[in-house]
């Protein structure tokens, strides 16, 4: 035990940790800090997330239909206060408009045109809506998408799926007999935690490899290797090398989670973790019953995974390579990949009908199995190693 914990203190040395929290910092403003600090971002986000939050607190973490009867008489009273603005603004009446009906029409006939019997329209929407930034016409279009999705939850809750095979098909229909497509729960969510965790992921991997990676080369750099292969004691520091690194990146891992749920906690998105992720406003649909607390459970449960099998290979590679530049040369084009081609798959929209059911649980197996297998094959070739 006395061995691990050197090997860990040496895996933390001051110089390596201080370089370590630097690259995070620099990282954090260039990857994750304007999905923190513009979250929601402008308009219409910004009204989306304060019409889904107010339904939060008023219906719970579901709508029902009488629920939703309220939400639209809420509705009726935004057209009744954006009729009353329209009717008291002069301007609105130079153009002719004197309902809100009348002002989406001439939107439809003039803002996408270059009419000039419009221009005098545009000059008007154009500073309302974006100049004075009036609420109601920002917060009626979202509300009216909200009803719309609603009241064709059967049908809209197919959209964006073009592939639908008979298992898919059948997790559809399950999903609306459970009721749980009536969740609150908005796509935007979704889609900035999964953003946020996508960097995140990103920095923990960086970080994981950049601390671990010099375990095995900075003793074979210093001839170590030689005075430990001559006992049978000597070579077993191998398996304690693997321990340590491996409770080091658990470390690492552990206080960057830490540090960001800290910062994402910042986006008051915790009203919404006991909602069902199963939602007609949302654009994904999943194989299990999750709500969004479980589903943050299981990215972080895959981002250990993931560390763990960055950790065997950064280990096993740096066991077999004789210097930096070959722990280099190996590991970046591992690296690169995982980050273009895989990542992706296996950290964002964990468990989404849109891959096969069984796709995660195949890959995560893989990213299990396959490094434990290789760091055994290079164990049983160090208890046989001569020097040389």
């Amino acid at each position: 035990m006395r061995v691990i914990f050197d090997e860990i203190k040496k895996i933390f040395n001051p110089k390596m940790v201080f370089l370590l929290i630097i690259i995070n910092i620099l990282m954090y403003f260039m990857f994750i800090e304007f999905s923190i600090k513009y979250f929601p971002n402008g308009r219409p986000e910004g009204d989306i997330f304060r019409v889904v939050t107010e339904m939060r607190k008023k219906y719970g973490t579901h709508i029902d239909n009488k629920e939703f009867q309220d939400f639209k008489n809420i509705y009726n009273e935004k057209l009744k206060e954006v009729n009353k603005y329209i009717k008291e603004n002069k301007e609105f009446k130079k153009c002719n408009i004197n309902t809100y009906d009348e002002f989406l029409d001439q939107y439809d006939k003039y803002v996408l045109s270059d009419d000039k019997e419009g221009e005098e329209f545009r000059k008007l929407h154009s500073k309302i809506v974006f100049d004075e930034g009036v609420d109601l016409f920002w917060e009626i279009p979202e509300r009216q998408r909200i009803i719309e999705d609603y009241e064709n939850k059967n049908k809209n809750i197919y959209r964006g799926y073009v592939d639908l095979n008979l298992k898919r098909k059948d997790r559809i229909k399950e999903i609306l007999s459970s009721g749980d497509e009536t969740s609150v729960f908005h796509d935007m969510i979704i889609s900035n935690y999964n953003e946020l965790m996508r960097y995140g992921s990103i920095i923990i991997l960086l970080s994981t490899v950049f601390m671990i990676s010099p375990v095995f080369i900075k003793d074979k750099k210093n001839k170590i290797n030689y005075l430990q292969y001559t006992c049978k004691g000597g070579r077993g520091i191998f398996k304690k090398k693997i321990v340590a690194g491996i409770i080091a990146s658990f470390i690492i891992t552990t206080a960057q989670l830490t540090c960001f749920f800290i910062i994402y906690s910042h986006n008051n998105t915790y009203k919404f973790l006991d909602c069902s992720i199963n939602s007609i406003f949302s654009s994904t649909l999943f194989w299990y019953d999750l709500s969004f607390r479980k589903y943050i459970v299981i990215t972080v449960i895959a981002i250990y995974m993931l560390v763990l099998a960055f950790s065997l290979i950064a280990m096993m590679i740096s066991s077999l390579v004789k210097n930096y530049i070959g722990l280099v040369g190996f590991q970046v084009p591992i690296v690169i990949y995982t980050f273009i081609f895989i990542l992706d798959k296996i950290i964002m929209n964990i468990f989404s009908i849109r891959d096969s059911k069984y796709f995660f649980e195949m890959w995560y197996l893989c990213i299990f199995l396959i490094p434990i297998i290789l760091i055994v094959i290079v164990w049983r070739k160090e208890k046989v190693l001569d020097i040389v």
